[in-house]
């Protein structure tokens, strides 16, 4: 058995660090709430130390639990690691911890975290410093791996332990798979002889695919949660393994195995993964998940976006611009984006066209200066659509084959599109002339940027395939950043078909996310309430898709959905009835009640798994508190959310009526709110969709 014990502890805010090391010197490390310190053990009949970096180079060996082919894990290399030294660097922003590991080829491996003052999460990453005379090729470097999940037991009992992960696919984003971790075979063997993995991830550059780059593990039996969030731009992998008693956590880039990534790193270089994104704590999901976002300063007002998509699809022009915008004048909408189809496609398709960036001028005649004027005139900021890496077969840019993504050699090609080799200075300078300079002259505030295919396995450029795609994406996120400092205080949206590019490498690096492609479905509310899991609800932006046939309940329905987040309006506004904008404008005025308390506010959900996004049966109730619960709390928006359910249905709000008023309500008529035994209940009709959002202040 491994003998253990206490390297080191470091506290931040209400998380404990906990380094481990054994008499060999090999380094784990675990991280609890510190509510919990005094339920944890050390692990005393392990048989195998597993590092707390994990890694192999090309040569050493493979680790011998019949994983060959599935993961690198706990190879020759990491086998090797041993303990050089730790230190701690901090000011009054961040402080980090370094902990260096050596291997038995005399190369340098730090595992490094980093947390900032105030915050909830950790950041981490493992740099490699080859010390050797010679370039070595690096097969796999985890950036996170977390050890001693859970530290609470000395045997972790059966059922203790669910894994958790979020699955995606298009226009349904974001459903929570929590399930026993014996449900993917995670438990030891009768003896330790074979590895059990659960491993998941993606190859190319739509990073949410089937699944979000999120890995969690709750104890039930002690109500903590622990989760990390991959900081994806394109490529990922991450794992859950048990060997002896604990679980580990893992993950980052792929390995050259299955993801077709390494890194041939030359002597006296230092390569860096990544970084992953970490917290812990004793709580719900919801609450625990809020803990891995960056929560948007309060504002005092969360600007509504009306963007023309929902109207035109890939049609818009200056003359239906005009036309709404004489209706929106007297409504409370900030932004008016004009979304794809703008420029010239020789067939009329906004996907073919794509990549020259020529105004189409029988749509704009006059350019889009004088629209932007116009849509100024009017008491909103202006928007325009690009997806400036992407390129359709009827563009010029399509068979410049010096300025594209090649695999091989060949330009990477899907059925409709071809991609910008963004690495190119050249490119870039492309950018420069047809996106970055136009948005300027023309005054445009607001950049909706779209992406809609993937470059897929990888791309050539770097020292491998996956390594490819890091340097494209890479070079995408500088654009950003180039965009921000040219044209300072512009709102960039993030939109990848879209919720695909939904990581914290896109999320921070822009002002807002559209949520999902979900424009026409009864499934928005329950994508918005998963995403918040993902993102803030400030920079959650939402379809509102409207139809001049739209019951007024329908209407209330798809507006009380965003206010989980943004509200995105769209649609054809040219024959709404006088009743459908009152509702519109009241919901509008309700939400902007709410938004303070939208934007900074703690959710909260509950109401039965909804099986079927495309046809879903059920309720949920879901909102915002302004404290961590409802007992710290003044104001509560309740969203209450019924999906066509066979029988009529009575529930509790669980807001106790001596205690809270009810001071605003909004939605659909026939979903009554009551009193009965001094507590609020909500009446669900049957056989509709219906949605009302409540309004609750604590009484004096």
């Amino acid at each position: 058995m491994v003998n253990f014990s206490t390297l080191s502890t470091f506290t931040f805010d209400d998380m404990v660090l906990h380094y481990i090391i054994d008499e060999d010197g090999h380094v784990e490390w675990m991280i609890y709430p510190q509510e919990k310190k005094d339920l944890v053990k050390l692990p005393d009949h392990q048989r195998t130390p597993i590092s707390l970096v994990q890694a192999k180079l090309a040569g050493d060996a493979y680790d011998k639990n019949f994983s060959n082919g599935m993961t690198m894990y706990n190879s020759e290399t990491a086998r090797h690691l041993t303990f050089v030294g730790q230190n701690k660097n901090a000011d009054q922003r961040v402080t980090q911890i370094r902990t260096n590991l050596k291997d038995q080829h005399g190369n340098l491996y730090t595992h490094v975290v980093e947390w900032q003052t105030g915050s909830q999460r950790l950041k981490c990453w493992a740099e490699f410093t080859n010390q050797t005379q010679t370039t070595v090729k690096l097969d796999y470097l985890s950036s996170f791996t977390l050890n001693g999940v859970t530290p609470f037991y000395k045997r972790i009992p059966a059922g203790t332990l669910d894994l958790i992960r979020f699955r995606s696919k298009w226009s349904m984003e974001g459903r929570l798979e929590q399930q026993p971790i014996e449900m993917y075979d995670l438990e030891p063997s009768w003896k330790p002889s074979g590895l059990a993995l659960e491993r998941f991830g993606q190859n190319g550059t739509m990073p949410v695919r089937r699944f979000f780059p999120t890995i969690g593990m709750a104890d039930k039996h002690n109500n903590v949660i622990w989760l990390a969030t991959f900081d994806a731009r394109a490529s990922w992998q991450l794992n859950a393994a048990r060997l002896d008693d604990r679980l580990v956590l893992f993950g980052g880039l792929p390995d050259a195995d299955n993801g077709q990534w390494y890194k041939l790193v030359a002597p006296q270089t230092t390569y860096r993964t990544p970084s992953t994104y970490m917290t812990v704590a004793a709580g719900d999901l919801t609450q625990t998940s809020r803990r891995l976002q960056q929560i948007p300063s309060a504002k005092s007002a969360l600007p509504i976006v009306y963007n023309e998509w929902g109207t035109t699809w890939g049609h818009p022009s200056a003359s239906l611009v005009s036309e709404s915008l004489s209706l929106l004048a007297d409504h409370a909408v900030d932004y008016y984006v004009i979304d794809a189809g703008w420029y010239h496609s020789p067939t009329d398709d906004f996907n073919a066209g794509l990549g020259d960036w020529q105004i189409d001028q029988e749509r704009f005649p006059q350019g889009l200066t004088p629209v932007v004027k116009a849509i100024h005139q009017h008491g909103m900021k202006a928007g325009i659509w690009y997806e400036f890496e992407g390129l359709g077969p009827d563009s010029h840019k399509y068979n410049d084959t010096a300025a594209l993504v090649k695999r091989d050699g060949w330009p990477v090609t899907t059925m409709k599109r071809r991609f910008l080799d963004m690495t190119s200075v050249e490119v870039q300078n492309h950018l420069e002339e047809k996106m970055i300079r136009p948005v300027t002259d023309a005054g445009f505030e607001y950049l909706k940027v779209d992406y809609n295919d993937s470059i897929g396995i990888g791309a050539d450029g770097a020292d491998s395939p996956a390594e490819g795609l890091q340097a494209q994406e890479t070079a995408t996120l500088a654009m950003f950043k180039k965009i921000h400092e040219r044209v300072p205080g512009i709102v960039i949206e993030n939109c990848s078909s879209g919720g695909h590019r939904l990581t914290p490498a896109f999320i921070e690096n822009t002002e807002l996310s559209s949520f999902s492609d979900a424009h026409e479905t009864h499934s928005i509310p329950i994508i918005a309430a998963n995403e918040l899991q993902i993102l803030p609800a400030a920079k959650n932006l939402i379809w509102c898709v409207v139809h001049p046939d739209d019951q007024l309940h329908e209407l209330q329905f798809h507006l009380i959905a965003t206010f989980l987040g943004r509200i995105c309006m769209s649609g054809d506004i040219r024959k709404l009835s006088q009743e459908q904008w009152q509702t519109i404008d009241t919901g509008f005025a309700f939400y902007h009640q709410c938004n303070r308390l939208i934007a900074t506010g703690f959710p909260f959900r509950r109401g039965p798994k909804i099986l079927s996004y495309a046809n879903p049966v059920g309720y949920q109730i879901s909102g915002f508190c302004d404290g961590k619960t409802l007992e710290e709390s003044h104001q509560v928006l309740v969203l209450v959310f019924g999906f066509n359910q066979e029988t009529a249905q009575t529930m509790s709000l669980d807001m106790d009526a001596t205690k809270w008023q009810l001071t605003d309500e909004f939605g659909a008529e026939n979903l009554t709110v009551h009193n009965s035994k001094k507590a609020y209940h909500v009446t669900i009709p049957s056989h509709q969709f219906v949605a009302k959002a409540l309004l609750f202040t604590l009484k004096d």
